[in-house]
């Protein structure tokens, strides 16, 4: 074989390798802007950035509380949200959330989240089912269950 051949042989076999590999790569789901949208929130929750956190919020913003059948109202506006973010962060400064798991379903996140801090100066942890609700590129909507040690 000449080397010209040889370069032919070697390219279609790397075509061969690749172009599987790469279909395979374009079937895995890839965030939206929904889900996009509540990794900035969670990274600004994090951050304990309030600023950045109603950047990302409906100016009506209704954060909800889920328990058995009923619901209720913890913050409902921007403004709200902002006091009841500021008195958390202060009372507990080294709260941290991580995503276990995420799914979206159109304008719904629901997110797995195992929360993190300090008591006592032992660490401490638990986990909640967070479902958040996305219209016009900004959360109008965060619907909390009961938490899970």
């Amino acid at each position: 074989m000449t080397p010209d051949q040889l370069l032919r042989v070697f390219l279609l076999v790397m075509a061969a390798v690749a172009l599987p590999a790469r279909a395979q790569e374009s079937l895995e789901p890839s965030p939206s802007g929904a889900s996009i949208i509540v990794e900035q929130f969670m990274s600004a929750y994090n951050a304990h950035d309030i600023p950045a956190m109603l950047a990302l919020v409906h100016p009506d913003v209704q954060w909800l509380s889920v328990d058995g059948d009923s619901v209720s109202v913890q913050t409902s506006g921007a403004e709200a949200l902002a006091q009841s973010l500021e008195g958390y962060f202060r009372s507990v400064p080294s709260s941290r959330s991580t995503v276990e798991s995420m799914m979206e379903a159109g304008r719904f996140v629901t997110v797995w989240e195992r929360a993190h801090w300090e008591r006592g100066g032992e660490p401490a942890s638990q986990s909640s089912l967070a479902v958040y609700e996305i219209a016009d590129g900004r959360i109008v909507r965060i619907w909390y269950y009961p938490a899970m040690k």
